[in-house]
């Protein structure tokens, strides 16, 4: 096995034969990549991206970053990126070697793996980037973490951020969380969850969080909620984008990150769809640290669109 194509930043390896083509339908997902540092966590992120890409006929790119300079500087080096990317592209062509859809590998040669990713996520076509949140180990959540969370602010794409559900993996998701604060912008996801949510036939919480304020006067601390939706007012708000799928609505006060958290693992659900692009209350809300700590504290998935 030979690599070819090495450029200065990148190196694409297509070895797999391709696979039939399957008949398309519309679909929310035709292409999905998959970012991997070759860790238990990875591995458990590809299964759902072999899920979700089997599941919708989606094209899926595995892809690795190798650190290093641009090639030609020093040639050991070039023979020890050579050795480490021939080694990586071995392990995902192993891995992918009996997916049912069209797959390719990707090894790129760059100096940061955030930029390399980055980079990969705004100029490619994948419609979805399905990648590890953390692992169990405090550098793993350092690390892998801290990239995530990278991607998920920078990128303005959908992200599925993977863990291990705490109540078990998931061979498909039978239970979808969808927070929404009933803006134009959370669309975005309600219709990304209701297309998972018929390809899975799973069911959809449908969750509104308002907010409560804390106030010190000269009787202590008093609390006021925000204007909240009625259960009824959020069904309506979904309207014919969840037309035949089973959905129950809830409407919560408090912390938004919490309560989704909470949620999600009372319910014990297979997947959070939230949006936290764009300018609305619940982007703002859930904006930086707060998405963060959403990505850290879910019991399951989280995807971000």
């Amino acid at each position: 096995m030979s690599l070819t194509g090495i450029e200065s930043h990148r190196t694409a390896l297509v070895e797999k034969p391709p696979v039939a083509e399957r008949p398309r339908t519309a679909s929310a997902l035709r292409s999905i990549l998959f970012p991997s540092d070759l860790s238990p966590a990875s591995d458990r992120a590809f299964e759902h991206a072999r899920l979700l890409a089997e599941s919708t006929g989606a094209r899926l790119t595995l892809f690795h970053v190798v650190a290093g300079r641009p090639p030609g500087g020093d040639a050991l080096e070039d023979e020890v990126w050579r050795r480490a990317a021939r080694a990586a592209h071995e392990r995902l062509l192993r891995q992918s070697s009996d997916l049912r859809v069209e797959s390719d590998i990707v090894i790129a040669r760059d100096s940061g793996v955030e930029a390399a990713l980055c980079d990969r996520i705004t100029r490619g076509d994948a419609d979805l980037t399905v990648m590890a949140t953390h692992g169990r180990t405090a550098l793993a959540q350092l690390v892998l973490g801290s990239v995530t969370e990278s991607v998920v602010r920078h990128t303005r794409r959908p992200v599925l951020c993977v863990r291990e559900p705490e109540h078990g993996a998931a061979t498909a998701y039978r239970r979808i969380l969808v927070p929404t604060d009933l803006s134009p912008a959370s669309a975005r996801a309600l219709r990304l969850a209701a297309f998972l949510a018929r390809t899975f036939g799973a069911e959809v919480l449908a969750l509104h969080v308002a907010g409560v304020t804390a106030a010190r006067g000269l009787l202590g601390v008093s609390y006021a909620a925000e204007a909240a939706p009625s259960e009824a007012e959020l069904l309506r708000f979904l309207g014919s984008t969840f037309v035949g799928l089973r959905v129950r609505p809830q409407v919560l006060f408090g912390s938004i990150e919490e309560r989704i958290a909470e949620t999600a693992r009372m319910e014990r659900a297979d997947l959070v769809v939230v949006t936290t692009h764009g300018h609305d209350s619940l982007s703002d809300r859930l904006g930086g640290s707060h998405a963060d700590r959403l990505i850290r504290q879910a019991p399951c998935p989280i995807l971000v669109v």
